[in-house]
């Protein structure tokens, strides 16, 4: 529980340190016996009003371009080429997922898998970035008692269990096919569309988990899917990198929500958007797009990170720009399946590593 909490891990950056059942878990359990029992329902069922969360809906930045029953085609030729951002209110709205993927269905279907969590995503910055291990539902419980403590008031949001980051889908719900039935695959280009869902990756985090500034690390393009809760995404193209001071290849320093012009004066000058996506709610993001992330509850998620035969290409010159080595080889991969015409089941064993690749 303490390594969950926020607290100190003597894990170095880039160590795993397993606590499925060690001695958090057994102060989850003394503390939820503790609470009324009318308390300890679903995340889902724990809407969180704060101060804080009143201070980021504030709309600082234009809104991102919103398109209900978008065409996949006006799609393409509207964002995609022009590399714009676009939010589509509802583009799950056929799937059960949207209605079923709660956290008893959790509990019940897959529960007792292990997953990989992130700790030392923060305001500050990524320098003491983390990986951790966590059976899942005993972290659905550690979520669901700090969404019960932050209401009452008795822990601060900085407090937060790790966050449950950009894993592959299927392997925290290797059925999840079934719960995507209708699913629009259209959005995607024709390379992807059969095998789509293999290079999903999943999220799924507490309140006020929140991502920093940063781009993608292959230079993608990025659907992203909203499946529960709401987020708040900061957006700048990647062109505005240079006001962003940037460290480590794709984080910045600069801290979206509240940011220090002193320390980063040519922030200032940074061309910036914003969107609130909520459930159901898919956001395109251009290739190479800075993006920072907030969630405004507690939040589940899904996105697909996807090249053109132009972006790959791209993302293969930029190694000259600093681009480190291995992205470049797994850029290199997508560009070959594309030009020669290889499925994408071809290439995906050359590719798979990249989906648990912390960077």
């Amino acid at each position: 529980m303490e390594n969950l909490m926020g607290l100190n891990s003597t894990a170095k950056d880039g160590e795993s340190v397993a606590i499925g059942t060690t001695a958090w878990v057994q102060e989850v359990g003394q503390r939820m016996e503790r609470l009324p029992r009318e308390t300890m329902g679903s995340t889902a069922d724990l809407p969180v009003v704060l101060p804080l969360e009143s201070a980021l809906l504030k709309k600082r930045y234009p809104v991102v371009a919103s398109r209900e029953n978008l065409s996949s085609t006006n799609f393409f030729s509207d964002f995609v080429v022009k590399n714009r951002p676009v939010v589509v209110p509802k583009a799950l709205k056929h799937c059960r997922a949207l209605s079923c993927w709660t956290d008893d269905y959790l509990r019940e279907v897959v529960g007792s898998r292990t997953v990989i969590l992130k700790q030392g995503l923060n305001e500050e910055g990524v320098t003491g970035l983390k990986t951790i291990t966590s059976q899942l539902s005993d972290y659905l419980d550690c979520m669901a008692l700090f969404e019960t403590r932050l209401q009452r008031n008795e822990v601060l949001a900085k407090d937060r269990p790790p966050y449950l980051h950009d894993l592959p889908l299927l392997s925290v719900l290797p059925d999840a096919a079934d719960d995507l039935d209708g699913f629009p695959s259209d959005y995607f280009p024709d390379w992807y569309r059969a095998d789509w869902l293999k290079f999903a990756q999943f999220f799924l985090g507490p309140s006020q988990s929140l991502t920093p500034l940063h781009f993608d690390c292959l230079l993608t393009h990025n659907l992203f899917f909203q499946v529960r809760g709401r987020k708040r995404f900061i957006l700048l193209h990647h062109d505005q990198l240079p006001f962003c001071y940037r460290y480590k290849w794709r984080w910045c320093e600069v801290d979206a929500e509240t940011p220090d012009f002193i320390r980063h004066p040519l922030y200032r000058d940074a061309q910036i958007q914003e969107c609130i996506v909520e459930p159901g709610d898919m956001l395109y993001m251009p290739s190479g797009m800075l993006h920072h992330v907030r969630s405004l509850d507690c939040s589940m998620s899904f996105n697909v990170d996807w090249h053109t035969r132009g972006s790959a290409i791209q993302g293969i010159l930029a190694l000259k720009r600093g681009m480190p080595l291995k992205n470049v080889y797994y850029n290199a991969v997508i560009a070959l399946g594309q030009c020669t015409g290889q499925p994408a089941r071809r290439v995906l064993p050359w590719y798979r590593s990249y989906l648990n690749y912390v960077s």
